[in-house]
């Protein structure tokens, strides 16, 4: 079974170091008061993330006067719009004027903001619809683990080693190999070694990345560098070492916590600029998928207190005029032994420090259990495979919901990462008791991942207020591979029932968590045609979900849009397309729901739009100045 999993506990302290009805009379509408104290305090720095009303009754005569005496700077007209607002959901064309929306409906309404600077696309039939929202990703922390020597695809032990024997004799002027993609099922079933590794490179570091970005096999040079031996505790259980009969490191080291000494004295992560040559592929690579936000889940490293580079990164890249997706982003925590209010403390210096128009600190993010391949997501009943254990972790209850409550107390949202039917429990148990102490709370709180869930706990999600996210190729990927870890039974009643919660109405969204996924496979296109097609490009057929599993499309570009943006705390400024929203948009090559689900990945993303500025253009239509 792929261990493509929830990514990355996070990494670590190299990168902390440093139809079409009209609308109407559609206009911009007025801002509203923040929901609460410490929220309030924290947008009041940056007037530009005031958030927009849908009540009618604000909007005057003055204010619609001054909005419609300027031109739009751009206006869209014989599309498809897919605005995702419910009294409206299609459209024939948009304007848009500085970073709002500031028209939506039929050709001949829109066409009054036309002026002599716009600039008019006809789309000629294609699809626009709202920029998609990565819900759960790693993007910059997660692409140091996604370099080098690539594993992904090997069929076996040998031809992993194969590959990495080819790399080092066609790259001797490396001082440094890197790599990813391996898996415990291409090893067959039996864990690397040092010794397999320092066979092919004694004398310089080898590093090689899971496919999931959680471990990392290294050789007895990388080892060395990193100041590890057999003296080196394990972090606790799930993260550590495999160990030899004197209890040297075997070779394998399970979890940021463990392998971060020997990826930084190694050289596989670096500061700054290695960060910088990353965000110059990442980025692009966003808005060619469409992305227009992301909801960064963060890092992991034993201190965060200093700072985190990437959001250091970002927030200089956007002074630049150059950053072309805004970011919202988490302080992230593993050890449940840490002392919360210091690290609360963090979360504020946090959000004080990391706020712009496009980058933010909003929430706190918890990882309470690991996953199912390894045995340390946490279960209510034992492993199919392994049924001597059901998980470990010091995440119980009591403990999540004094976290919650601390980080609630001042306007922070809480991810938490569960995996396991157990872990999914205890995070329930605890903002229902966080609840019962501090009333019901206007927060975006989540659980990501769901890969299984009881089904008693379904209702609770709506009832407590929580959301929920999900990586839409692991619903196809790993449905064979839980057969083995839970059984028919647990599978059948409990794996990947999370579209249960959107029949419910919980606001659940979709990510790719890279570096649970590869660079290649993120855009929301592709996760969409594998979830509706049951195949993963590439891959043979395999054993797959029953169809009331798999999400609708309309279901599936919700989730990747308003969903995200709520999750956020976003929706009243992105995530669908109306009058005083920001321009977060993009226009596709062919409308998805006439294409069939086997041909998204192909559809070119003509444009993507962030903030009112054209942040990627593949287009092959006129553009007219003014008309």
């Amino acid at each position: 079974m792929s261990l493509k999993r929830s990514a990355l506990v996070l990494f670590l302290a190299a990168l902390v170091s440093w139809g079409l009805p009209d609308p109407g009379a559609c206009r911009a509408k007025a801002p509203v008061k923040a929901r609460a104290t410490g929220e309030a305090k924290r947008k009041a720095a940056d007037k530009t993330t005031a958030t927009v009303t849908s009540s009618a009754a604000t909007k005057t005569k003055e204010t619609v006067a001054a909005t419609k005496a300027a031109a739009a700077d751009y206006v869209f007209v014989n599309g498809r719009v897919y605005t995702l607002e419910p009294k409206a959901p299609w459209a024939q064309a948009l304007a848009v004027q500085d970073d709002r929306i500031v028209a939506v409906g039929r050709n001949r309404t829109v066409r009054k903001w036309v002026g002599p600077g716009t600039q008019v696309i006809d789309l000629t039939g294609r699809m626009l619809l709202p920029g998609f929202i990565d819900g759960h990703n790693h993007f910059l922390s997660g692409a140091f683990a996604k370099r080098g020597i690539r594993l992904k695809g090997s069929r076996n032990r040998e031809e992993i080693l194969g590959r990495i024997g080819d790399y080092v004799r066609a790259h001797p002027e490396r001082a440094l190999y890197v790599g990813y993609g391996w898996d415990e099922e291409m090893m067959d079933g039996a864990m690397g070694t040092r010794q397999e590794l320092d066979a092919f490179c004694p004398e310089k570091p080898v590093v090689l990345f899971s496919a999931d970005g959680r471990s990392l096999w290294f050789n007895t040079k990388a080892m060395e560098m990193g100041g590890v031996g057999r003296s080196t505790p394990d972090p606790g259980p799930p993260m550590g070492f495999t160990r030899e009969a004197d209890g040297t490191p075997e070779g394998i080291a399970v979890g940021a916590e463990a392998w971060g000494d020997i990826a930084m004295g190694s050289g596989a992560f670096g500061g700054k600029e290695m960060l910088r040559d990353i965000a110059g592929e990442i980025l692009p690579m966003l808005s060619r998928a469409g992305i227009t936000a992301a909801h960064d889940m963060g890092i992991y490293a034993p201190d965060l207190s200093k700072g985190y580079l990437g959001l250091e990164l970002l927030m200089e890249l956007e002074k630049d005029g150059k950053l072309p997706c805004r970011f919202t982003a988490v302080y992230g925590v593993r050890d449940p032994s840490f002392t919360p209010e210091r690290h609360i403390e963090a979360l504020r210096a946090w959000a004080a420090k990391y706020h712009s128009p496009l980058v933010r600190v909003t929430g706190l993010k918890i990882w309470a259990d690991g996953t199912p391949e390894t045995h340390t997501a946490v279960q209510l009943e034992p492993y199919a495979d392994r049924p001597e254990t059901k998980g470990e972790s010091g995440w119980t209850a009591p403990v999540l919901a004094r976290w919650i409550e601390l980080a609630h107390a001042e306007a922070f949202d809480v991810h938490i990462h569960a995996i396991g039917d157990g872990s999914v429990r205890r995070a329930l148990d605890a903002f229902e008791a966080v609840r019962k102490k501090r009333g019901p709370e206007k927060r975006h709180s989540a659980i990501h991942h769901l890969n299984v869930i009881h089904p008693n706990d379904l209702p609770r999600f709506k009832k407590l207020g929580i959301g929920g996210n999900a990586t839409l190729e692991w619903l196809i990927r790993d449905w064979h591979g839980a057969l083995e870890l839970f059984g028919e039974s647990k599978r059948s009643m409990e794996y990947d029932i999370w579209k249960q919660l959107i029949l419910m109405e919980v606001n659940v969204s979709f990510g790719s968590d890279i570096p649970g996924t590869d660079p290649d496979e993120m855009a929301p296109l592709y996760q969409m045609q594998i979830a509706a097609t049951g195949r993963v490009p590439g891959m043979g057929p395999k054993p797959q979900p029953p169809d009331e599993r798999i999400p609708t499309l309309a279901q599936m570009i919700h989730g990747y849009t308003l969903a995200g943006a709520v999750q956020m705390g976003m929706d009243e400024r992105i995530g669908s397309l109306r009058p005083g929203k920001l321009a977060d948009l993009i226009v596709l090559e062919k409308n998805l729901f006439t294409t069939p689900p086997a041909e998204w990945s192909r559809i070119r993303v003509l444009m993507t739009m962030m903030n009112g500025r054209i942040v990627h253009q593949d287009m092959l239509v006129k553009l007219k100045k003014g008309e």
